[in-house]
């Protein structure tokens, strides 16, 4: 729980309450960040495990056995002992194979520059060569992509490995068919074997659960779906379904990110999540109009503020787009007004998200811009448009209308601004009551209001009054 008290009666405005709401979502994705950190240190955890009991329970028993058969052939009398150590070709051949297998398992996460088909086909190889009893098939299918996939093809291949060894060592199968295939947007695996197969309710029993949670863990954390179907008697089959997202090694540069929100703390939070994407640079924060009309060179997207300390940050767009042609400009704003979201749209915003959005929907939309995806449907940008020019056509009336306001009615107006009723402002200007009347009703005819305290709030607006 998140709350603001305060020590004397206060009503807490909506600006107060947006900003609570922000903070509110830099401490949720903080929490999700740790809780991921967590995630990801119990799988790696978990698969230093499972190396350690590859070794231990198949490389280092047979190479044992190989070793005593070894010494026992030396210490015999039988001139046909050295016979014996034909058998020790196979184990010994097994124990390099696994060997094999836990340096591919070791090396994987160096390997993001390799093509993942080979690293596929060299996983593949691995659990053929392991596989005494049953035979491994491979089924590349259409739109697998042929160059690195980086970190997600790395994790997704550990999957597929560790969907295999379940399937050698436990399920009894006779035949296991790999098969892979993609789109530019995504991946699927499936590993499916003819094996015992075990009851979903039940569990796949003692022995293989561990790597199944952590199959699960990997594909979570790469926002994938892992599906796994079992039935007894017919086998089992694991479907791995795992977006793309291109990495730093397929990225020509990053997008660079210019920052312009007055809150030191949103403004960071904002910076720490797009660092932690790859394919963005955050190259430029500023707290002010001031500080970002310095950092307009070379920006790609700029996430600005409308409210900042020295005026309205919708008006720093035209100032980028010069500096910057080709420059895309997302707003955040703390309340929705149609008014400030217009004029920046008027101006040259692509989009606009409240200040309570998710840093994840920030970092998302940013990403959307860069795609060419549209923000805001073609006709609320219409709409938006349609309400500056109302809105321009509206100040515009109102300006000639305080143009036509005479020196006499300036005077009254200000009268009004300092609290006199009618025979007050008559007594100050030496005029009847029915005479100051006649100017209030000009006046309003002037200015198109309806009420003299309506009247006073255009005065105020245009300079016309001050408050004194």
């Amino acid at each position: 729980a998140l709350g603001v008290l305060s020590k004397r009666h206060r009503v807490f405005t909506e600006d107060e309450v947006n900003f609570l709401q922000a903070i509110a979502n830099v401490l949720a994705t903080a929490v999700e960040r740790a809780e991921e950190e967590k995630r990801l240190w119990d799988v790696r955890e978990g698969e230093r495990g499972r190396i350690a009991r590859d070794l231990h329970d198949e490389a280092l028993r047979d190479l044992a056995y190989a070793l005593a058969e070894t010494h026992r052939a030396r210490a015999s009398d039988d001139p046909d002992a050295i016979g014996h150590l034909d058998r020790l070709i196979p184990t010994l051949q097994r124990v390099g194979q696994q060997l094999r297998a836990v340096i591919y398992d070791l090396r994987l996460g160096a390997e993001l520059d390799t093509p993942f088909p080979e690293l596929l086909e060299a996983l593949v190889g691995l659990h053929r060569a392991m596989a005494d009893e049953c035979d491994i098939e491979l089924d590349v299918g259409d739109g697998l992509p042929a160059g690195p996939l980086g970190h997600t093809g790395t994790q997704a291949l550990r999957i597929v490995g560790e969907a295999l060894t379940n399937a050698r060592r436990h399920s009894g199968a006779s035949h296991i068919r790999v098969r892979m295939w993609g789109s530019s947007a995504r991946l699927w695996a499936e590993v499916a074997d003819d094996g015992r197969g075990f009851d979903p309710e039940m569990g796949p029993g003692p022995g293989h659960g561990g790597g199944i949670k952590g199959m699960r863990e990997r594909a979570t954390l790469l926002a994938g779906d892992l599906q796994i179907r079992s039935e007894v008697g017919t086998g089992t089959k694991v479907r791995l379904e795992l977006p793309l997202r291109k990495h730093p090694e397929e990225a020509a540069e990053p997008v660079r990110i210019l920052l312009v929100e007055d809150h030191t703390a949103v403004r960071e939070a904002l910076a720490a999540a797009f660092e932690r994407e790859a394919g963005f640079k955050v190259v430029g924060q500023a707290a002010s109009l001031a500080e970002a009309r310095r950092m307009l060179e070379e920006i790609d997207v700029a996430v600005v503020d409308l409210a900042l300390p020295d005026g309205y940050g919708g008006d720093l767009i035209p100032a980028l787009r010069e500096a910057s042609p080709q420059s895309q400009v997302l707003i955040l704003t703390a309340s929705l007004d149609r008014t400030n979201i217009a004029r920046a749209v008027e101006n040259g915003a692509a989009g606009a998200l409240s200040k309570t959005a998710n840093l994840d929907e920030v970092v998302d939309s940013v990403r959307r811009l860069r795609a060419g995806e549209a923000l805001l449907p073609l006709a609320e940008v219409v709409d938006l448009l349609r309400s500056a020019e109302r809105q321009r056509q509206e100040e515009q009336g109102s300006r000639q209308a305080v143009a036509r306001v005479t020196p006499r009615e300036r005077e009254v107006l200000q009268a009004l601004a300092d609290g006199l009723d009618s025979q007050a402002i008559a007594d100050r200007l030496h005029i009847t009551v029915r005479t100051e009347r006649n100017h209030i009703a000009s006046i309003l005819t002037k200015l198109g209001t309806h009420s003299r305290l309506q009247a006073l709030i255009v005065a105020f607006r245009y300079g016309i009054v001050e408050i004194r």
